[in-house]
């Protein structure tokens, strides 16, 4: 049998081919997280916040905007190896920028403890007749892999009337239940819940102050 000579525009064809192939088998593919929708992700148990829901009945709360620090405010997961060393997991990235992550998971913990309330992004149209403002300023923001992640914030609440705003700070820390970084967004997500519950509380406390203080 006879071996036909392959021309030799077929042969870098078919190298070009094996070479975008193997490329295409060497990249790892990307993983995205979310920390939405947190109120499918129980905060740790806490009194209910929403137990005076009844006095914020058509009462609107605009959330944002949210600031994170910089050293996580880019589209990879950032985590800790050690005193000074941390890591971007280039491959495992936020759906959307963590700002907004983190602004969503708190009107959707704010909209499970104020079932009765209208509650926005401060970017949306129902946002500009809100009664109060909510601003969150989160210091930290940081996650040690197999161990915990540590949410700390401060937050203000600015009513639209003539009333001084409220300022109050939260810190939650979660374990990370099991291996991989996806257990890392789930405790991200709960420490989240567990901050926008008490901002929730101070809402309800700023809407019914006899009932906050008894």
């Amino acid at each position: 049998m006879n071996n036909m000579p392959v021309p030799h525009h077929i042969r870098a064809t078919m190298l070009l081919a094996c070479m975008l192939l193997s490329a295409c088998a060497s990249n790892p593919s990307e993983h995205f997280y979310t920390l939405n929708p947190a109120a499918a992700i129980p905060a740790s148990s806490a009194p209910d916040a929403g137990a005076g829901a009844g006095a914020n009945a058509g009462f609107g709360v605009a959330v944002g905007p949210v600031r994170v620090p910089e050293i996580v405010d880019r589209p990879q997961l950032v985590v800790r190896r050690g005193p000074t060393q941390v890591d971007l997991l280039e491959q495992h990235r936020w759906a959307q920028p963590l700002r907004a992550e983190i602004a969503q998971a708190i009107a959707s913990g704010l909209r499970a403890h104020l079932p009765s309330a209208r509650i926005a992004l401060d970017r949306d149209a129902a946002a500009q007749n809100a009664d109060v403002r909510v601003t969150v300023d989160i210091s930290r923001f940081e996650a040690v892999p197999g161990e915990a992640v540590t949410v700390q914030a401060l937050w203000s609440l600015r009513p639209a009337a003539n009333r001084p705003p409220v300022a109050g700070q939260s810190s939650s820390r979660e374990p990370v239940r099991g291996a991989g970084n996806e257990e890392i967004a789930h405790a991200f997500a709960r420490a989240v819940a567990n901050i926008s519950r008490d901002i929730a509380a101070a809402v309800s406390a700023m809407r019914n102050p006899a009932a906050a203080g008894q």
